[in-house]
């Protein structure tokens, strides 16, 4: 009689833990799941009257296009900051094709 309570309680404690388990797999798991969807604000918001949008042409670079926009009152580096923030790029890094906003400096 004492082993089938002592069973019955190990059965019970791991079933427990297998549904915390569970649970928190969920959450995690549909977490990751939200943050490459728009739900995590990964695109940015459409141009405005004032900004232009351009696309990437082969061999551009960010300093490029940045030069190319840029009226010579603001650091280049400054003018690629503002369109790599925009465009909510994570480095310098573009591709032919691409769509950039380029946003009124």
């Amino acid at each position: 009689m004492k082993v089938t309570k002592s069973v019955v309680r190990l059965v019970k404690r791991h079933t427990v833990k297998a549904i915390v388990c569970s649970a928190l797999f969920t959450l995690l798991f549909t977490s990751f799941l939200m943050m490459g969807t728009d739900a995590s604000g990964t695109s940015p918001e459409a141009a405005s009257n004032e900004e232009q949008v351009i696309t990437v042409r082969p061999g551009d670079t960010l300093w490029e296009i940045a030069k190319q926009f840029n009226d010579s009152s603001h650091d280049i580096r400054y003018v690629v900051y503002m369109i790599k923030d925009r465009n909510e790029l994570h480095n310098a890094e573009i591709k032919s094709g691409q769509k950039l906003i380029i946003p009124n400096i």
